[in-house]
């Protein structure tokens, strides 16, 4: 990601000002928590990062990007040449004193010019993993990865194209939705008695959320028939990262979008109702998963595997560490595992693992091949930075880094398929296909 810029528009005489430094200079302060940005960033580029990199090649980066920030706001400088020394802190210390002086030269913020040195350090390791956040982009990936509550009743909506409503795509647990016996495929049709027809996800959604303790009129169209308007209370809704349902014929499904912090509880909710509703069987969907925390990965692994390798780490200068399964597996059902192009890092980490240790077969396409894991580390000043600290192997100590996994039987996507529904999504029909032989061999 970029690094936040302020912009600000100078006089022509301003814009060819040309502002040489000198080491020798007085130091300029840089403020205490900036500097600590600074200084836990290049620490962390130096000693972490999962391969050795030059610390002359970020500070080089780091001197362009602080005159490459000035030049945004009318003012052309040259900065001092930065050389790495033995002792860190000097090496710091000429850095703050640059970014402190390039700031001070541009009348501008020296967070601003700190966030584009360390950005730019970031992007010198030529890594696409390796990314530094500002305040505001830090609590925007944390929030996608770790959704805030919000005040609402319960369901998951997408476009109908065909009616020009949108459908329930699925119904939360224990929310004011599911009390309500709004259901999956339920069409939206009017919000507080307005009609919905020709509203976009987002218009609807604004319409059903609102102060927990508030009350909304929700009326649906369920199997072509008009339902009468329910009235619900709001409630506070936590977005999940997992959704499922029962199948025709006994299979459960689930669906991991994301491997975020509450991922397995909501994990095991589901797999306790399921079972609840009589599941025989379970498809594991991780298509679309781009990953997440890895400890989440690896409890939703450990459910199904038992005494086994989950996956081998890498570190720099650390011996090769493997994590394994230490218990029973809470779940023996058959299961098989749904994943594509987009299915990557941690959830790659459950499908290599599940893979290679026989408990289910892939189904798809080949998954996206992020064999490496990332350190989110918060800085002082409310920003941060993520850096490759280690490369995996799976149990049987492949590496899938840029290569991906195959899936055991692969099936192509179909066209506008809908996840979750077996008629329209032809690789879900086919892990189905899957399990109910297995389900009749055991029989």
């Amino acid at each position: 990601m970029k690094s936040f810029s302020v912009f600000s528009r100078r006089s022509a005489a301003a814009a060819v000002l040309l502002a040489f430094f000198c080491v020798g200079a007085a130091p300029a302060a840089l403020p205490y928590q900036v500097a600590g940005d600074v200084t836990e960033s290049f620490a962390l580029l130096t000693t972490k990062y999962y391969v050795p990199v030059d610390p002359q090649v970020l500070l080089a980066a780091a001197s362009d990007a602080l005159a490459q920030t000035a030049h945004k706001h009318g003012v052309t400088i040259k900065p001092p040449a930065l050389h790495a020394q033995s002792d860190r802190d000097a090496t710091m210390s000429q850095l703050d004193d640059a970014i402190a002086t390039s700031a001070r030269a541009a009348h501008a913020s020296p967070s601003e010019f700190a966030y584009a040195a360390i950005d730019a350090m970031a992007k010198a390791t030529n890594d696409r993993y390796t990314q530094f956040f500002t305040p505001d982009e830090f609590k925007a990936f944390t929030d996608a990865l770790d959704p805030k509550p919000i005040g609402g009743i319960g369901v998951m909506i997408q476009p109908d194209t065909t009616s020009g409503f949108v459908r329930i795509t699925y119904v939360l647990p224990a929310t004011p939705a599911e009390r309500a016996g709004l259901q999956v495929g339920d069409l939206i049709t009017a919000v507080n008695g307005t009609t919905t027809k020709g509203l976009s996800v987002d218009g609807v959604s604004s319409r059903l959320r609102g102060a927990q303790g508030t009350i909304v009129s929700v009326a649906v169209q369920r199997s072509g028939a008009a339902v009468a308007p329910v009235s619900i209370t709001r409630e506070t809704v936590h977005p999940p990262t997992v959704v499922f349902r029962m199948l025709p014929n006994g299979i459960g499904y689930i669906w991991v979008m994301e491997f975020g912090r509450a991922t397995t509880s909501e994990f095991d909710t589901a797999v306790a109702r399921l079972r609840d509703a009589g599941a025989k069987a379970l498809v594991l969907d991780l298509r679309n998963d781009g990953g997440g925390y890895v400890n989440s990965a690896l409890d939703i692994s450990s459910r199904f595997i038992a005494n086994k390798a989950l996956l081998t780490v890498e570190e720099r200068g650390q011996p090769a560490r493997t994590y394994d399964a230490d218990s029973d597996p809470s779940i023996t059902l058959p299961v098989t595992v749904l994943v594509n192009q987009y299915t990557a890092s941690a959830s790659e980490i459950t499908a290599g693992a599940l893979q290679d240790d026989g408990i289910g077969m892939l189904v798809g396409a080949k998954t996206f091949g992020k064999g490496v894991m990332q350190t989110l580390t918060p800085l002082p000043d409310g920003a941060a930075i993520k850096v490759t600290t280690a490369h995996y192997l799976t149990p049987n100590r492949r590496d899938i880094n840029l290569r991906g996994i195959e899936p055991d039987l692969r099936v192509d996507e179909n066209r506008d398929a809908r996840f979750g529904d077996v008629e329209k999504d032809d690789q879900l029909r086919a892990a189905v296909d899957l399990l109910q032989k297995k389900i009749a061999d055991k029989n």
